[in-house]
């Protein structure tokens, strides 16, 4: 037989129609490797290269030893394989223990089970295996997308269980998945009822995600201007912002975050020891002004930055707790955030900040090193001697930026040692970082205080649900000088270079006209299909990943229920759980008669004759109501009656395993009969 033949043959067994070529055991191995690389396939993009090409190998091995029929191999090759594997991690990761070996683990010794498969019992243990692999593919992504593919995986292997209670003639592939859609489907109601009584974790279950490497737009706690040659866009989701009226124009629209003042020359730091004020800054609000409220969901960083509209100016509990707030105003989660978080703020647009400000932040914010950037410091002087109000410094400063040739890129040539020197009087191209830094380095040098307050600025506002999504490549910098009567003031340096930036936004900055204009048609089929994702993915994240302990206080609060200590939900949910598993047994487990596919077809055969005024009686056969009917029906109808009756009696009398064919041939002649 050749190559082509046998993997035909192979392909047939899977629905269980060859029984007498193909042995039991070979069928369902067959069909477990399919399920089994579903609950593999998520972790291919977060494994080390080698662990999934090691997985596969193992799987496409064993599956030539499938389609082959040849013995698996000894014990001797499973623990050398083992050990080597065991190796491979430890040289990757220096440990065994933690999450990504730990799940690196999991995953090769899933390729290996699949090496000793020699009993019934065993791919019991890998279809339990492969369930706990797929709970660790949460560790990484939590999307709807994700859920998704695990809703798919959990199918083919509760269908891949069912298999393995079948007798030597299996149910057809896709009856096997409509029986696991049906059980899982009568899982779902008790899965939303753990899901919203169950008390909520305040920490994670396992560990934190780790931090992506690499020069991306996005936020840190540290800026290195002039390090970067080549920074990527990156269109991760930073967070979301629903407005509980209408939004600020969005050129207000300023996500505040760390404010770095801590400068050595070439890097960029948060204040530590060197400054600050022992409390928060006063802020001052005009009698005009109206607090903007607002929710913010917050996606996963590893920080505990809880980003505020600009400046913020009413805070409530977050995850039951409230939050901290720095000297420089920004406002922090007591842990770092490892979840989607919800919180919810109010802020003011329009405010003054700090006019009272301690003499040692001021202090701290004139501070530079010695022996860097000669020329500016030169022209700094200069400005200084010319002018009283620092005002004029500043405007004359924006006046430079706006009317020299300076231009905004994502791609800037490297700088040197002096950095604000190469890129004031040399370069003269980058980013937000490099305006808001040399910004900050002349105003200094000028005897204003400055600092350099990193953040996100605009977003992107979704038609389909009035929420704004704030990506990565909105991150931003800009200054704040302190000038005496006024406090802390806002200056955006790279306003006045690309205003396009602050007013559009990075990603309508950066798109090419041309290019749009010759693709207008498929690009606004793509962004309103994102849009309707990024709808998607918000209201997940808003309603699943999002939900915590002061969430389902408020949802179980408009029931009637209240609860002071997870005891009491713990109750509720043990007598919810027993109400609706009783309420599921009388439902389903009262004694009903099965009903015969052939009979149930004749029933509706009769009750089309009752239409035309010939009821069945009760102790009357089938022929004996096609006599009857005889003189009711016109010679097609009696023809076709004749076929219905003749087909339902040869069934009646079928075997079971033989009525599958008839039987669909009689609902067609019944649904045919007019």
């Amino acid at each position: 037989m050749g190559q082509a033949s046998r993997i035909g043959i192979t392909l047939q067994a899977l629905g269980g129609r060859l029984g007498a070529q193909w042995e039991r055991e070979r069928r369902d191995t067959l069909f477990l490797m399919g399920a089994t690389a579903l609950a593999v396939l998520p972790h291919a993009g977060h494994l080390p290269a080698w662990v999934t090409i090691a997985f596969f190998l193992l799987f496409v091995w064993r599956l030539g030893l499938v389609l082959s029929g040849r013995a698996l191999p000894g014990a001797a090759v499973g623990w050398l394989a083992g050990l080597a594997c065991l190796a491979g991690v430890l040289a990757q990761y220096q440990t065994l223990l933690g999450r990504e070996p730990g799940v690196a683990v999991l995953v090769l010794l899933l390729g290996l089970k699949l090496m000793e498969m020699r009993a019934r019992r065993d791919l019991f243990v890998v279809i339990f295996l492969c369930f706990f692999v797929l709970l660790t593919s949460f560790f990484y992504a939590q999307t709807p997308w994700a859920a998704g593919g695990a809703l798919l995986a959990v199918l083919a292997l509760v269908a891949a269980m069912l298999t393995m209670q079948y007798g030597e003639r299996e149910a057809p592939v896709g009856r096997r998945l409509r029986s696991a859609a049906v059980l899982l489907g009568q899982a779902l109601p008790l899965a939303v009822l753990i899901f919203v009584l169950f008390p909520r974790l305040q920490t994670p279950l396992w560990g934190q995600p780790g931090e992506a490497p690499g020069a991306r737009t996005g936020l840190s706690d540290t800026m290195r201007p002039g390090a970067v040659a080549l920074l990527a866009e990156s269109e991760e989701v930073a967070f979301r912002v629903r407005f509980d009226g209408a939004a600020p124009a969005r050129a207000l629209l300023y996500w505040r975050g760390p404010v770095l003042g801590d400068f050595d020359g070439t890097l960029w730091r948060e204040f530590g020891s060197t400054g600050g004020a022992p409390r928060p800054p006063r802020i001052e609000l005009p009698a005009t002004a109206e607090p903007i409220g607002y929710t913010v969901t917050l996606e996963p960083s590893n920080q505990r930055w809880l980003l505020a509209l600009d400046v913020p100016v009413a805070l409530a509990p977050v995850a039951g707790r409230m939050p901290l707030v720095t000297p420089e105003l920004l406002v922090l989660a007591h842990e770092p955030v490892t979840a989607a978080l919800r919180y919810r703020f109010e802020s003011s647009t329009t405010y003054r900040l700090g006019r009272e400000e301690d003499p040692a932040a001021l202090a701290a914010s004139l501070a530079l090193p010695a022996g860097y950037n000669p020329r500016t410091l030169a022209l700094a002087a200069d400005w200084r001697a010319a002018e009283t109000e620092p005002a004029r410094i500043v405007a004359r400063a924006l006046e430079m930026y706006r009317s020299e040739p300076f231009w905004y890129t994502l791609r800037p040539p490297l700088l040197g040692r002096d950095s604000v020197d190469d890129f004031l009087f040399g370069t003269r191209a980058g980013f937000c970082e490099h305006f808001a830094a040399s910004f900050v380095v002349l105003m200094r040098a000028a005897g204003i205080p400055a600092r350099v307050v990193t953040g996100y600025q605009g977003g992107e506002r979704q038609p389909d649900d009035g929420s704004w999504i704030v990506r990565q490549s909105d991150a931003h910098a800009w200054a704040e000088v302190w000038i005496a009567g006024e406090g802390w003031t806002r200056v955006d340096p790279t306003g006045a270079v690309a205003p396009e930036r602050i007013a559009s936004g990075e990603r309508a900055r950066r798109d090419a006209p041309g290019f749009a204009d010759a693709f207008d048609g498929s690009l606004s089929l793509l962004h309103g299909l994102s849009r309707r994702l990024d709808a998607l993915s918000h209201a997940w994240t808003e309603w699943v990943l999002s939900y915590e302990t002061s969430h389902q206080k408020r949802l179980l609060a408009r029931f009637g229920f209240s609860f002071d200590s997870w005891h009491d939900l713990a109750g509720l949910l043990a007598a919810a759980l027993m109400l609706t598993i009783s309420a599921v047994a009388l439902f389903t487990l009262h004694p009903r008669t099965p009903r015969d596919a052939a009979e149930a077809a004749y029933a509706a055969f009769c009750a089309k004759l009752a239409r035309r005024g010939v009821a069945r009686a009760s102790n009357e056969t089938a022929r004996q109501l096609l006599l009857r009917a005889d003189a009711a029906l016109d010679p097609a109808q009696r023809a076709q009656a004749q076929r219905i009756v003749t087909l339902y009696n040869a069934l009646r009398y079928a075997a079971p395993g033989e009525q599958t064919v008839g039987v669909r041939h009689l609902r067609q002649l019944v649904r045919a009969f007019g």
